[in-house]
């Protein structure tokens, strides 16, 4: 017993399949669920801190669609990969590198915007009116992060705002379109693929950000600084000091004052706004004409042409020469390859601007980057000249885009088509094997196989045809150019007066180019959307084989000189297969196969040999019969899969779904009988081969059969399922279509550009006056920020699908009939036999009273009256409603209207009943009662009215429960009635809102003037309320402040006179009061924001305490036997689900079993049936012959018989005629007879051979009946026999797990040990890394130590080098030093001697003129004495004062000769010393300089004396001189 439960719980475990680790599955899921959603977290943060710096609503609601999306976004798993972590792992790797390149580009426009702002506000004047329109200032004062406590961008400040981060959600659609783009041109449906290829996409585009060069950096020096320079023309401040001094000056010279002044500046003005859009545009083409540059150089050394294809030598008008041979003829590149002479290898070494190529010295002459050169080109003549040269340069650009996406589409074709021809000779190479015993038809199937192969060389050749040289194609118009030039030039003599006429001149000569080589290059743009569209066509039939082998002839890979030799004759017999093979004739003029899908390379060629505007007309005809055709294969395709049900079980077994199309939504069929009746219209067409009515058909056809569904999907879809009470599927309907179906439609869809620049009110965006008058920005408006697409294939069935994505099977049944219903519709207005259109506004027939839509194929203001007319000689041909045209044109109409009708009438609902969407039936319901009352039936009446039946109406609306519309009146009618009463309610709703909003605004200020209390009036002008507001007091702090200055003011002549300590006071009472209101103010908002977060604070601890509550009852015990027990049923309830799936195979088994058996039973009974049933059948054929033999037999011998009596008779009566008729007659009967018995034995041979065929064919049935029952015999033994294999092979499987299981647990301890070990093998080895580390270190320090001894040792010895150097230099020195002071002693010794011999002699003479002074003195005194003796008093005075001056000049000598003597003792004592010549040279001056101030002083004090006593003494004190 023991044992069987064993095997039971075995039998359980391995039935509910416990082998899975789903603890592991779940781990793993919520592991990779986590890191996705915060890489998703992280990428949201970037988005949402841009949308913080967003003001307008338009860009605020763009950036929520952004973050929407990327919150909605999912991984989408792919069932046929191993395991779900591999997408988990992608889709997290695309949110990094997306995170990464918004991070990126956001950070950068911070920093640039930072830099602008800094330039703009650096004066930090405030207050100025010059500064509106500026951006707002920042306070670099507190950092904050917007995105919390993560850091998604840089840290901004708390009062900076950037608007100009709302661009970010461009870079979202562009990466959403390059990904669609891409997918569309890898023809990729499967998830994984679509998710490699944006993973792809995100890495190069972050890659490219982050090796972009700045702008400019492709051309030269010069353009960077005229064009690119940021340094003048991006200040806006100096740009408007130009605008403002040339005003300035222009007053000052002309003396304007007034209007005349302000008509100036506002002149001057529009010139700059003029000039700086100009410039901005130039910006924009020449850095999008640079990439795209690049792009072509890659294309052309690809495709193995060089660069030089890209330039165009630089040619001036003034030294062009004349060239007679300018008609340039089609070319062909890969002629180029064989001769090249004509192309001129030119490569300049940075690119230049397009008009540089034309003229450079005048025309292509401008700067940016001063004040002067801006000053000049604001202009008449220079303005046109910068948009010549944006012209030229828009030119290029436009040019290089054809190049580039002719050569991508190409591309793509030509690998469909390798790959196409690849199968195409496996199959064929295939049927070679399988009828390989037949040698002729051998050889017949294996020639076309050799014919259709296509070598490498042949594959290249094919594709470079589709290169584009620039060159080649600018070449021949610009030596055109040139040659009128020259010609008008000859024509005014020679000479141009003026430098502007000759500027005028070359500007017109330069358009004429440009408009030139524009339809030139278009026809590659051209060229490029067919192989687009005949590229997706080709994949759209090649799912559906069965259509495109019925109804198409796919075009195979020509030789381009078939195709340029056919020329315009008509076919011959020779080629007749070949025209049948062709769109169009060779001449474009005429409609050969409609069903023809031509190959790319004849694209490439078609219509090239003829001329420009008739290729040009050609091509247009062709993309638009192109385009109709796909979208209407695409629709009906599309419209056929709404029905199929994917098959998730088969995926997930890994099998394909099927691929069938539902029937029940048309299928194979319906679509070959849509294109049936449109082959069918065609050829009902006054001309079936004229290109242009081919075209109108089939683009009416295209329209009509969009606006079918999309009137369905509006009005019958969504009306069925609100009637029905199916609530879910309305609301899934009406969310998908408002993106679906404006995609379907010629909508313009809004973005950034038209909000930012739109184009001015009440103007239509893409009405003709927009057009005219503001080209630029109804461009952008209608095309977007990215016009130029290299995949223009709308998603046709992508939108199909989304409108009904969400809705049940049963769902999609009531969708087929309301779109079933739209067509019974359609048929009723087109039996009713009147006009059906709709309504336009008076004096607007271009442009649709239909929320923005218009008639896509009404050219505006230059193809209405062609359409007229057309329609004019149609109706005048043919009958009412009966030629294709005009009944097309009236559904379309009908169709419009109705959509209009629908637009309207929910407009009306939403008015009257304050609802956007039907929630519930009921609503709906009163809504349709409410219409009936106000809206239909006045209309009916009305219109009843006016088809003067209205007492006929009114009976019957007695005489019925419903309301009908009027009898005789067509659906047409009563939808224009309908919108014509909804016009007039609009209108009405209209005038009455406006004076319910003059009335409540009047009432407002009224209310506010006649308020009492000090309280701001708030609540009267405030939208909402809020659960805690709060209302501020009304500050009277203007009032205070004057009552307090006028009470000391003092009043005199006129003037009011205020104190200064008066204002200072008042100033200061000012101050506490507004510091008073902003205290106030603070307390006010902190109690507001504490009640918030008080609630939310309580709101959070209720939560937290369910939480734990809810935790706490998990975690009893109670709860874990429940889910044990849980676990337990689930596991046997598996365990009996799989063993029930056993049981029913072997029920089905054994059925087939006994059905075998029965067969055998009953055969031996079956085979006697059938071979009785055989001999009935042949006696029964035998009876009949036999018959028919007897009766033959009766019939010949009764003629036998009549004819005798005949003849007796005649013979009776005596008749004249003769009896050789009847005897013929006779004959004749009897061979018949003998024919009719040889038939009928004949016929008895035939039934014998038959009897004899059943009896083989049904012996041969049996045979093989016998084999088929023994084969289902093996196979239902064989299947039993595997059945018990494989439960033989699980119980092995179980018992394997138990031994497994004892495994693991044996190597889990072996692991433990093993971690054991290692923990102990990485201790050790962490310690012996550590000690090899330390000895390393140590190591390391010794070396560094040994080092810097080393370098030390060597420093030293440099500077004892250095030293020794020193020594050697001052030694030298010191000898040629000690040299000099020896010459020098030399020489003084020299003079002293000299000098001795000098004093010597001098002194002789002193002591002779010392011995003549005492003589003198001794006569002087014997004088004195005589005259003192006779002189009196006044001589004694006389006497006194002599013999003082006589002594004190008989001391100074003396005195001064002890000096000179001491003084000359010195100067010998101080020669002989070497050391102190300096210090007596510098003496000797001392003294010198002491002796001339004594020699003064003494002159002027000393008496006169006489000659000689002054000789004395000059000599004695001119001696210390020496």
């Amino acid at each position: 017993m023991k044992k069987m439960k064993n095997t039971e719980s075995a039998d359980i475990f391995s039935w509910a399949g416990t082998d899975i680790d789903r603890v592991a599955v779940i781990l793993d899921l919520w592991t990779c669920e986590t890191e996705f959603l915060e890489s998703k977290v992280e990428l949201l943060n970037c988005y949402y801190e841009a949308y913080q710096h967003t003001a307008g609503s338009e860009e605020r609601f763009a950036l929520a669609r952004v973050i929407t999306d990327i919150m909605h976004s999912r991984p989408h798993l792919d069932l046929k990969q191993d395991y779900f972590v591999q997408v988990y792992r992608a889709e997290i790797d695309c949110l990094q590198s997306h995170q990464q390149l918004i991070r990126n580009i956001l950070d950068h426009q911070i920093d640039k915007q930072r830099q602008y702002l800094q330039r703009i506000w650096r004066d930090d004047h405030k207050g100025s009116f010059y500064d509106y329109g500026l951006l707002p200032n920042f306070t670099p004062k507190h950092l904050v992060s917007l995105g919390g406590s993560r850091l998604a961008l840089l840290n901004v400040f708390l009062l900076e705002l950037h608007p100009s981060l709302c661009l970010v959600s461009a870079v979202y659609h562009g990466l959403v379109q390059a990904h669609t783009e891409l997918c569309h041109l890898h023809r990729e449906t499967s998830s994984t693929h679509k998710l490699c290829l944006r993973q792809k996409l995100l890495q190069q585009a972050l890659q490219s950000w982050r090796d972009l060069p700045p702008p400019g950096s492709s051309y030269s020096a010069q353009i960077q600084k005229d064009l690119f320079s940021d340094v003048f023309f991006e200040d806006p401040f100096l740009v408007q000091n130009v605008g403002l001094t040339l005003v300035r000056s222009a007053a000052e010279k002309e003396m304007m004052q007034g209007r005349e002044k302000e008509a100036y500046a506002v002149e001057t003005f529009s010139k700059l706004l003029e000039l700086v859009t100009i410039r901005h545009r130039l910006l924009e083409s020449a850095s999008e004409t640079a990439h795209l540059a690049q792009l072509y150089r890659n294309v052309a050394s690809e495709l193995g042409f060089d660069e030089f294809h890209l330039y165009l030598r630089p040619l001036q008008f003034e030294v062009a020469e004349q060239k007679y041979k300018t008609e340039q003829s089609p070319v062909f590149i890969t002629a180029i390859l064989e001769d090249d002479s004509c192309v001129d290898r030119f490569i300049p070494s940075h690119l230049p601007l397009s008009i540089q190529e034309l003229d450079e010295n005048q025309i292509g002459r401008f700067s940016f980057s001063s004040e002067e050169s801006v000053t000049h080109l604001l202009n008449r003549h220079s303005l046109e000249n910068l948009q010549v040269t944006l012209a030229c340069q828009v030119t290029q650009k436009n040019a290089l885009m054809s190049a580039v996406k002719l050569v991508c589409l190409c591309h793509w074709a030509e690998s469909e088509t390798s790959l196409a021809e690849s199968e195409r000779v496996d199959v064929l190479s295939d049927k070679d094997v399988k009828f390989d015993s037949k040698p002729e038809s051998n050889i017949k199937n294996s020639s076309p196989s050799k014919g259709s192969g296509r070598t490498p060389a042949t594959l290249k050749k094919r594709f470079m045809e589709a290169f584009v040289s620039i060159q080649l194609e600018k070449c021949g118009l610009r030596d055109k150019m040139l040659n009128s030039f020259m010609e008008k030039k000859r024509a005014m003599g020679g000479l141009i007066k003026t430098p502007e006429e000759a500027a005028k001149i070359k500007r017109r000569l330069i358009i004429d180019f440009l408009n030139k080589f524009s339809t030139q290059i278009s026809q590659y743009c051209v060229r490029a959307q067919i192989v687009a569209y005949y590229y997706s066509l080709s994949s759209i039939l090649e799912e559906v084989p069965s259509v495109r082998q019925s109804h198409f002839m796919i075009g195979q890979a020509s030789d381009p000189r078939v195709t340029l030799n056919s020329g315009g004759d008509p076919c011959s017999d020779q080629r007749t297969s070949h025209c049948q093979q062709q769109l169009l004739s060779p001449d474009g003029k005429t409609l050969q196969n409609l069903w023809c899908v031509p190959h790319f390379s004849e694209v490439l060629h078609m219509f090239k040999t003829l001329h420009v505007s008739a290729c040009a007309a050609a091509l247009h005809h062709t993309l638009q019969i192109a385009s109709a055709l796909h979208d209407i294969m695409y629709y009906l395709v599309s419209f056929s899969r709404l029905g199929n049900i994917d098959d998730s079980f088969s995926c997930r077994r890994g099998e394909e779904a099927p691929g069938a199309l539902s029937a029940d939504w048309g299928g194979a069929e319906g679509i070959g009988a849509e294109l049936q009746e449109l082959q069918h219209q065609v050829g009902c067409l006054s001309d079936p081969s004229s290109p242009q009515s081919v075209s109108r058909v089939l683009q009416l056809r295209r329209n009509v059969l969009l606006l079918q569904f999309d009137t369905a999907v509006r009005n019958l879809i969504r009306e069925e399922f609100l009637s029905s009470g199916d609530v879910a599927s309305y609301q899934s309907v009406n969310d998908n279509m408002v993106t679906a179906l404006s995609l379907l439609s010629n909508s313009i869809q809004s973005h950034l550009i038209s909000l930012t620049l739109p184009v001015p009110q009440p103007l239509q965006t893409p009405g003709c006056q927009a057009r005219t008058m503001y080209p630029w920005r109804s461009f952008l408006a209608c095309h977007g920020l990215f016009p130029l697409h290299v995949w223009d294939v709308p998603p046709i069935e992508y939108c199909m699908q989304l409108c009904l994505s969400g809705l049940s099977d049963r769902s999609r049944l009531q969708a087929n009939a309301a779109i079933l219903g739209v067509s019974l519709l359609m048929e009723d207005i087109l039996n009713s036999g009147r006009e059906a259109e709709p309504v336009r506004l008076y004096g607007n027939k271009d442009d649709l009273l239909h929320n923005g839509k218009q008639e896509e194929e009404d050219k505006l203001c230059t193809e209405t009256e062609e359409e007229e007319e057309e329609k004019a000689s149609v109706s005048e041909s043919l009958p009412l409603l009966q030629g294709p045209i005009r009944v097309l044109s009236v559904l379309r109409g009908f169709l419009l209207l109705m959509k209009q009708l629908q637009v309207f009438k929910e407009s009306w609902a939403r008015t009257h009943l304050g609802v956007q969407v039907f929630t519930t039936p009921s609503l709906y319901q009163q809504f349709v009662k409410l219409y009936r009352a106000e809206i239909f039936y006045p209309s009916m009446r009305a219109l009843a009215r006016h088809m003067g039946k209205e007492q006929d109406y009114e009976v019957l609306l007695s005489g019925s429960q419903s309301l009908l519309p009027p009898p005789g009146a067509s659906e047409g009618d009563v939808k224009t009635w309908q919108l014509h009463k909804l016009l007039e309610s609009a209108e009405c709703d209209m005038i009455r809102a406006v004076q319910r909003r003059i009335s409540r605004e009047t009432t407002l200020v009224i209310s506010e003037r006649t308020r009492h209390h000090t309280r701001l009036p708030t609540d009267l002008w405030k939208t909402s309320s809020v659960k805690y507001s709060f209302s501020s007091e009304r500050p009277q702090m203007v009032e205070t402040f004057i009552q307090q200055l006028m009470e000391g003011a003092e009043e005199a002549e006129g003037q009011l006179r205020v104190s200064q300590d008066r204002l200072q006071q008042s100033l200061t009472q000012l101050s506490c009061s507004v510091m008073e209101r902003e205290r106030h103010s603070f307390l006010l908002h902190s109690q507001f924001y504490e009640q918030i977060l008080q609630q939310e604070t309580q709101l959070l601890y209720h939560t937290e305490q369910d939480l734990k509550h809810l935790q706490t009852s998990q975690a009893s015990s109670s709860q874990k036997k429940v889910s044990d027990v849980c676990r337990g049923l689930m596991l046997e309830v598996s365990a009996l689900q799989a063993q029930v799936a056993h049981l029913e195979e072997e029920k089905r088994a054994q059925e087939e079993r006994l059905s075998l058996k029965f067969k055998e039973r009953y055969e031996p009974l079956m085979r006697h049936l059938c071979s009785t049933c055989i001999q009935l059948q042949g006696r029964l054929d035998e009876q009949q012959l036999q018959m028919k033999l007897d009766v033959s037999e009766m019939v010949s011998r009764i003629r036998g018989e009549g004819v005798d009596r005949m003849i007796k008779l005649k013979k009776k009566y005596g008749c004249t005629k003769d009896n050789d008729g009847l005897k013929l007659t006779q004959l004749q009967k009897e061979e018949v007879d003998e024919l009719q018995q040889e038939n009928r034995r004949l016929s008895v041979l035939i039934c014998k051979l038959k009897t004899l065929s059943r009896w083989r064919k049904l012996v041969d049935q049996e045979k093989l009946h016998r084999q088929l029952l023994r084969a289902q015999q093996k196979e239902i033994t064989s299947r039993c026999e595997a059945l018990r294999v494989k439960m033989t092979a699980e119980e092995e499987v179980v018992l394997l797990q138990e031994e497994l299981e004892a495994a693991r647990k044996e190597l889990t301890q072996s692991q433990t040990e093993c971690s054991r070990t290692n923990n102990l093998l990485d201790r050790k080895t962490e310690e012996l890394r550590v000690a090899q580390h330390q000895s390393a270190q140590d190591a390391r320090g010794r070396q560094e130590l040994d080092s810097y001894r080393v370098q030390s040792l060597e420093q030293m010895k440099a500077d004892v080098e250095e030293r020794e150097r020193q020594l050697r230099a001052l030694s030298e020195q010191l000898d040629r030093g000690s040299r000099m002071n020896q010459i020098h002693r030399q020489r003084s010794a020299k003079e002293i001697q000299q000098v001795r011999g000098k004093l010597q002699q001098e002194r002789s003479f002193k002591q002779e003129a010392f011995q003549q002074v005492d003589r003198l003195q001794i006569q002087v005194n014997d004088m004195e004495a005589a005259l003192s003796r006779s002189t009196s008093t006044t001589g004694q005075s006389r006497t006194y004062y002599t013999m003082s001056v006589s002594r004190l000049s008989a001391t100074s000598p003396s005195a001064g000769l002890h000096r000179a003597a001491q003084q000359s003792a010195l100067q010998l004592g101080s020669l002989t010393d070497d050391a102190t010549l300096q210090d007596l040279a510098a003496e000797q001056r001392q003294q010198r300089a002491e002796t001339a101030r004594s020699r003064s002083h003494a002159r002027i004090e000393r008496p006169k004396a006489d000659p000689t006593r002054l000789r004395v003494l000059t000599a004695e004190t001119s001696l210390p001189d020496l």
